[in-house]
């Protein structure tokens, strides 16, 4: 989503010129456990971060009146909104990209070929649209078999196995991808290996820095009445982005004075250990996506021949 001048709506133009202040906001928030969750490291203990671990869960919630700031997939949620009227908008793009192609048991380098069974999730979904098109790009003819999710392509890569038959590469994403790598128990464990950070791959393709993935949208009609307090509340975000990408070892600390690895995956999906590894050393495994990026979430889907959005449906934060 690319920046944009901050226009204050005429709503909050209008209690500033009439004396009166703004009022007093709670920002109560919700979003699904996984690589999202990372941008609100820190707020594991506050009763207004609410996480689930049922995304249609989260979907859900831009239809209810108690969550004024909810984090989803960006495309998915603007379908929505667009589609049921409803009073949200895309302040802040939080993960760019975390998708990653890997191989069990192949050489260093090696790339499907048409006779190569490749798991894959959510079909027809963005993640899906993307790996297809970039199929196209790399030359892979190849129809992969898919799962309905990012947690069932865990399993794959650990077992190795597909409806019974050997699988060779797995389409997936972070923090999935390092649990596997990591799990000693899995029965491929020692024998997959990362062939694709889709993220650059799909730079290298469009120029574009990143695919919009999860975002914070926020009830437009509480912004309008103290934007202030929601810009703040983003920039808060923002800060902690920068920290888990720059200093991930901070954004450890954190989690772990939240509880132990088991309470940390309840309410992240994930546990600081595997945080760690993903985003170490530069790596922004998660694929955040900082402040200063510019995503135009409109022309990543013309790349991909979708629906585009009108200007309304982003607050420009």
């Amino acid at each position: 989503m690319k920046a944009k001048s901050i226009i204050l709506p005429l709503a909050a133009i209008t209690l500033s010129a009439c004396g009166g202040p703004a009022p007093e906001i709670t920002i109560r928030t919700i979003s699904p456990a996984g690589a999202p969750t990372l941008a609100f490291y820190d707020q594991g203990s506050n009763e207004n971060f609410v996480t689930n671990s049922t995304p249609s869960n989260v979907l859900a919630e831009l239809q209810t009146n108690y969550y004024n700031a909810v984090v989803f997939d960006s495309i998915n949620a603007l379908k929505s909104i667009k589609n049921n009227d409803l009073d949200f908008k895309l302040a802040k793009l939080i993960t760019g990209g975390n998708f990653y192609l890997a191989s069990i048991n192949k050489n260093e380098g090696e790339m499907p070929t048409a006779d190569d069974v490749v798991v894959s999730f959510g079909e027809n979904l963005i993640p899906d649209l993307v790996y297809r098109k970039l199929s196209e790009y790399w030359e892979i003819e190849n129809t992969p078999y898919y799962v309905p999710s990012v947690s069932e392509a865990l399993g794959v890569l650990k077992t190795g196995v597909y409806a019974s038959n050997p699988v060779d590469f797995v389409f997936i994403a972070q923090p999935a991808l390092n649990i596997a790598l990591n799990d000693a128990t899995a029965a491929t464990y020692g024998n997959v290996k990362v062939v694709k950070n889709i993220r650059s791959e799909w730079q290298e393709y469009t120029g574009q820095s990143a695919i919009p993935q999860a975002g914070l949208f926020v009830r437009a009609s509480h912004y309008e009445l103290n934007p202030t307090v929601f810009e703040n509340y983003v920039d808060e975000m923002v800060a902690r982005i920068d920290v888990a990408i720059d200093t991930p070892a901070t954004a450890k600390a954190a989690l772990d004075a939240y509880g132990d690895a088991q309470a940390q995956a309840a309410k992240f999906g994930f546990n600081s250990n595997i945080m760690l590894t993903t985003q170490s050393d530069g790596a922004n495994g998660f694929g955040l996506v900082r402040g200063t990026e510019e995503v135009d979430v409109n022309e990543f889907l013309e790349t991909l021949g979708l629906e585009t959005f009108a200007d309304s449906y982003f607050l420009g934060l």
